[in-house]
């Protein structure tokens, strides 16, 4: 094991690291009049709209810089932590090539229509092919690493998710997001505790149903210290039932009559993920799009307050250990430092933003989110390669009655909300 390792810099530090790294580098990069745009040419784009093959091979360099990239400063936390460089080298770039045909699928219009965009089919690619195969040692070197990925990329998700959001937003959109997440989280716990679930894969499937889908789902299970295959759950039912709700929801937007503004903030406060919703409020129209996207960015925002609550209650009473020393140096050691370099993130993206104006706040998320994109895949990837199909089953059976409950409350609620606040 490395020095750094045997003096206590953990994952959770080096995720701390290497995010605001990314954030610091990627506005200095931009503030010198060199922005790193080979980050967002790395990801392919929506197909058969571009042509696939020509715009892949045009951008051939960018994608090598990008693995080199993100090679070099990952290699650095997992050979700090004592890992094996050699095998983690071999079997990271494989992951990135798996990676890469799963946001090459991913990428195709019919599917990203209804949802079906790159965590479904790394999470089902990967569990294909880790039940079917057995993993070389080599391969387990870097896909048994999604705690390092998945905290990094939630660093890069406070970055896209400045404060100022809440102001654009204005106080009826960040009220019924308010009030659809405290209530969706109400209902998560009140039928969860009847059925005896474990109140940390509770959180995750209230973050899953009630926040913002995916990333919620994402960035909460790892607040808490969820099982990973319990994540790669609660994403599968997010994908699934958002994709229900793309018809469900305009069809009952329009057997009500209620107008497109209405409709589009009960769609944002409602439907799980911003892809499905943003396809959900486009079948209705323009001004349901608008409003779809003031509650859905609202709700979006909350995750950090989320994380921040479940945080504290998961380390003090959930899964506290018995150690020395005061109270807070024993909250302190358990609580998820990524989270706070999360907000410290959206602060400065904040700041930034409302400085250098809308051109950097393009550049600047533009760049991020495509580095978060790639950590994303790598994670599901990495939680499908190392999940068998029985641990799935145990995990299943009570979380789909929960979640189901949990959506249709939202749904319900969600709607009574947006006719309240914006009729």
């Amino acid at each position: 094991m490395s020095t750094l390792a045997r003096k206590g810099l953990s994952e959770d530090w080096w995720s701390v690291i290497l995010g605001l790294f990314l954030v610091v580098i990627v506005w200095l990069a931009y503030v010198l009049g060199r922005p790193l745009d080979f980050l967002q040419h790395a990801i392919p784009q929506p197909w058969p709209q571009n042509p696939l093959l020509s715009n892949l091979a045009s951008h051939w360099g960018e994608y090598l810089l990008l693995w080199a990239s993100l090679l070099v400063l990952t290699g650095i936390a997992v050979h700090s932590l004592g890992g094996d460089l050699g095998r983690y080298i071999a079997g990271f770039t494989l992951l990135f090539l798996l990676a890469l045909i799963v946001l090459v699928v991913g990428s195709q219009q019919a599917l990203k229509k209804y949802g079906l965009e790159y965590p479904f089919w790394a999470l089902v690619i990967g569990l294909v092919l880790g039940n079917v195969l057995q993993l070389p040692g080599w391969l387990r070197a870097a896909s048994g690493r999604t705690e390092l990925f998945i905290k990094t990329s939630i660093v890069l998700l406070g970055a896209n998710l400045p404060f100022s959001i809440v102001a654009k937003s204005g106080p009826k959109a960040f009220l019924e997001a308010l009030l659809i997440v405290a209530a969706g989280f109400l209902v998560t716990f009140l039928v969860g505790s009847r059925l005896g679930v474990d109140p940390i894969y509770l959180s995750v499937i209230g973050a899953g149903a009630s926040v913002c889908g995916v990333s919620a789902a994402i960035a909460v299970g790892n607040t808490v210290r969820a099982k990973s295959r319990q994540v790669g759950y609660v994403v599968s039912l997010v994908v699934l039932y958002g994709l229900v709700l793309i018809f469900v929801l305009p069809l009952l937007v329009h057997f009500l009559g209620l107008s497109q503004t209405v409709g589009g903030a009960w769609i944002g406060g409602s439907e799980l993920a911003d892809a499905s919703g943003a396809a959900a409020a486009a079948i209705l129209g323009e001004e349901a799009v608008k409003a779809f996207s003031l509650v859905k960015l609202s709700r979006d925002v909350l995750i950090s307050v989320v994380c921040l609550l479940l945080g504290g209650i998961a380390v003090t009473r959930w899964s506290a250990e018995e150690q020395g020393g005061s109270a807070f140096s024993r909250l302190w050691a358990r609580f998820p430092k990524f989270v706070l370099a999360f907000l410290v993130a959206s602060l400065l993206s904040t700041w930034w933003q409302g400085r250098y104006g809308q051109e950097f706040a393009a550049d600047f998320t533009g760049n991020l989110n495509a580095a978060r994109t790639w950590l994303f895949t790598l994670t599901f990837l990495g939680i499908g390669l190392g999940t068998r199909f029985q641990e799935m089953r145990e995990v299943g059976g009570p979380a789909i009655r929960i979640f189901t409950v949990t959506v249709l409350a939202n749904v319900l609620i969600g709607g009574l909300l947006a006719v309240w606040l914006f009729s």
